[in-house]
């Protein structure tokens, strides 16, 4: 990915898009001012590690994030881009967009790939109102290598986590099998704890902690469904935000003073081994503005 780019005394005050607009995007050629305005509304550009809209006005000294080589991709998807090559790409799902189409689904990330992407395929999921990356296989074979990497326990997957409640522990493993309930009510947990349910592991540690909630890095060992908001739930600390799992109080005060509006669970980094070459692929998210708003360190970048 392209290293940052400093803002110069002489770029503070510019909007972002602005700051864009020229930038050589390789077969774009040098972005123009709709394209960089569009790139912004998808989420394609962040300020010192969290992304931020067009509008936003850079301060000197401040680092911007954005990857001008996926821009042509990020354009035909409709969707951020952390990683491409012939065999793989990576997306940073923005929260509230569908994987996989369904009921009340009018678009979802499966869409965008059929219709851009045809014969590739995502090799994890992500809950819709989750944020974060995503592993796309391009071609059939390099989504059944992926898809076997998954299930080997293969490819590190961590992901940032708000909870509720400040945990006492600085690291943790939550190993509890869980079990996938029929339940189609979407207000009840969907996965619970089972002594006869699979094996199920959480690797958590702390980050931060607030009087709001806390801040924790998950590193899953297993990947079942909605493990992390399952496993958090079980020990008391249920994920901000989460409707299905967690405590309604908690939320009310989220909402009413970070206006958080969803399930605070992002995926942040993927490590794996590529389908073809087998060389390391380690590829990081940049941060959301709701979590930022929560925990402003996510957004103090060490400047060189």
């Amino acid at each position: 990915m392209t290293a940052p780019r400093l803002v110069a005394p002489e770029q503070d005050g510019l909007r972002l898009d602005a700051f864009l607009q020229g930038i050589d995007c390789n077969e774009l050629g040098a972005l123009s001012q709709t394209k960089s305005r569009k790139l912004c509304a998808l989420g394609a550009a962040a300020i010192d590690g969290v992304r931020a809209e067009g509008t936003t006005r850079l301060k000197a000294g401040q680092l911007v994030t954005f990857a001008a080589e996926h821009a042509a991709l990020m354009l035909d998807l409709g969707l951020p881009v952390a990683f491409a090559d012939d065999a793989v790409v990576v997306l940073q799902k923005p929260p509230g967009l569908a994987v996989h189409t369904g009921p009340l689904v009018k678009e979802c990330v499966a869409d965008s790939l059929a219709r851009e992407l045809p014969g590739s395929g995502l090799a994890q999921r992500l809950d819709r109102e989750a944020s974060g990356l995503l592993l796309v296989g391009r071609t059939s074979a390099d989504l059944k290598a992926l898809g076997a990497a998954m299930e080997r326990g293969d490819i590190e997957r961590h992901y940032l986590a708000i909870t509720a409640g400040n945990l006492a522990d600085d690291a943790r493993t939550i190993d509890l099998p869980l079990r996938v309930t029929d339940e189609p009510d979407g207000s009840k947990p969907k996965t619970v704890v089972d002594p006869q349910g699979q094996r199920s592991v959480s690797h958590v540690t702390v980050v931060e902690r607030r009087p709001i909630g806390t801040l924790v890095r998950v590193r899953l060992e297993t990947g079942r469904t909605h493990q992390i908001r399952a496993h958090l739930a079980a020990i008391g600390h249920p994920l901000l935000g989460d409707p299905r799992y967690g405590d309604r109080n908690a939320n009310d005060k989220a909402l009413a003073t970070y206006g958080t509006r969803r399930t605070l669970l992002h995926g942040e980094r993927l490590v794996f081994r590529h389908p073809r070459t087998d060389e390391l692929v380690d590829v990081t998210a940049v941060h959301e503005p709701d979590f930022a708003r929560m925990f402003p360190s996510l957004g103090r970048k060490k400047r060189d």
